[in-house]
């Protein structure tokens, strides 16, 4: 039987105020325009003020979220790390391009160039930790996040005890403006995202880490599962594909309490999701997350880090609400995310 991945201590930045422990939703912060940006701490309570500086913005936020997860696990290292990350450290990758055009190829500096790989912001974290063990980045698109929670499940499985996993993407001003010239962007707010009645997305970024373990320790929720899909043809395989997952999980779909939806808010990729939504409304509570964060390839962090917060409260935010069943308890949630119409995950939180 696989191990259950208890959940002891979290960090989330986001363009919502995560970082305020009190903050659970009551009022939320809407796009700038046609894309959220993250709302960043006083990262010298988090990081050394001396490293700050050789730093770029994914950096400060997946090392500060990573630093208040483990804060509130009450550790000082772990057994492994897992980060993922969809586009890495682009704004040192950019700063290292243009560096190239500008400087006609010629006196480079190799900061930007050495902080712009993906697995930096991992490396990074295990510095100032001092952590020598396990440390692996996932750049699977939208599988990204999703990537490390199987691997620290498999981990836990195999005999680790304490791990840290996580989820990281920023954007650029020259990014935004590029999605924007390539009509990538949503910017109309009339309509809920889970109404889907016009195309684009509002893009967003943020970090949010986590660490996992195979004893319940202070756990109010464990990740027990999770499952993928890559570009299905038909809503029916979606649910096909869950109703399979969650047979794996000993339950099914009527027994989950609350159903966290992934709607990107573009009728382009989110027509399968619309398809289920009624079906789980029957006898599930179901909401949605992406217009808090907007969307991103490692939204799915964000997601989990929402549900882990719900199961503590055992309340679900009327900010988030798509339909209004009222329940006793919350002891089961499932995520269904969605990226792009291409990589569906879906992940099964449980209160302990």
């Amino acid at each position: 039987m696989a191990a259950k991945a208890y959940i002891i201590g979290t960090g989330c930045i986001s363009p919502q105020n995560t970082t305020d422990e009190n903050y659970f939703f009551e009022t939320i912060i809407g796009p700038n325009g046609d894309h959220f940006p993250a709302i960043e701490p006083s990262y010298k309570e988090h990081i050394n003020p001396n490293m700050l500086r050789r730093m770029g913005r994914a950096i400060k936020m997946g090392a500060s979220a990573a630093r208040m997860a483990m804060t509130e696990a009450k550790l000082d290292n772990v057994d492994a790390i897992m980060s993922g990350t969809g586009l890495g450290c682009f704004e040192d990758s950019e700063k290292f391009l243009l560096a190239i055009l500008n400087n006609d190829e010629q006196f480079l500096t190799p900061t930007s160039f050495i902080q712009s790989t993906h697995n930096t912001v991992g490396s990074q974290v295990a510095l100032i930790m001092k952590c020598h063990e396990y440390n692996y980045t996932y750049t699977h698109r939208g599988f990204s996040f999703e990537s490390s929670v199987m691997d620290a499940l498999l981990s836990l499985n195999e005999g680790k005890k304490n791990i840290l996993i996580g989820g990281i993407e920023e954007h650029t001003p020259l990014f935004v403006e590029l999605n924007r010239q390539a009509k990538k962007f949503n910017t109309d707010t009339t309509h809920p995202l889970f109404e889907g009645k016009t195309h684009g997305i509002q893009m967003g970024e943020g970090s949010a880490f986590f660490v996992v373990s195979s004893e319940k320790q202070n756990a109010q929720s464990s990740i027990d599962g999770i499952s993928f899909l890559y570009k299905p043809k038909s809503s029916k395989e979606v649910l096909d594909k869950i109703n399979q997952f969650l047979d794996s999980q000993n339950t099914a779909l009527d027994n989950i309490d609350l159903v966290l939806f992934g709607f990107s808010g573009d009728s382009d990729f989110d027509n399968y999701l619309l398809e289920l939504l009624p079906l789980v409304s029957n006898h599930s509570a179901t909401a949605h997350y992406k217009h808090l964060c907007g969307d991103y390839h490692t939204a799915g962090a964000f997601a989990t880090w929402l549900a882990d917060k719900i199961i503590r409260k055992q309340e679900i935010p009327h900010t988030i609400r798509i339909n209004h069943h009222t329940k006793t308890s919350i002891k089961s949630i499932l995520i269904i995310n969605a990226y792009l119409g291409i990589n569906y995950s879906f992940t099964l939180l449980r209160q302990c």
